[in-house]
């Protein structure tokens, strides 16, 4: 094989490998929440240095803090199976 071929080849490997790394972290993540009882979701935003949140508080069952939780997990699988047909594609 020439230079530029083996290049190649090691380009390839170093993006699967990140890849992996991350398909491992998210699917860290969706275990995590799969598992914990969530009670209580802040949302934050930064406008102007100023933090204007949300808490959204309640028992396991509540509705919206449920809600959340799954929205949240369907997330981290879209994007889990995004980064495994990127991997697949190399």
């Amino acid at each position: 094989m020439d230079e530029k071929t083996l290049e190649y080849m090691g380009e390839r490997v170093d993006k699967a490998r990140k890849l992996r790394h991350a398909i491992s972290e998210v699917e860290g993540k969706i275990k995590y929440l799969k598992t914990k009882v969530i009670v209580n979701v802040r949302f934050s935003i930064d406008d102007n240095y100023t933090i204007i949140g949300q808490n959204y508080m309640g028992l396991p069952d509540n509705s919206i803090v449920s809600h959340i939780k799954e929205v949240a997990i369907k997330a981290l699988e879209a994007y889990r199976d995004s980064l495994q047909a990127e991997l697949d594609a190399i």
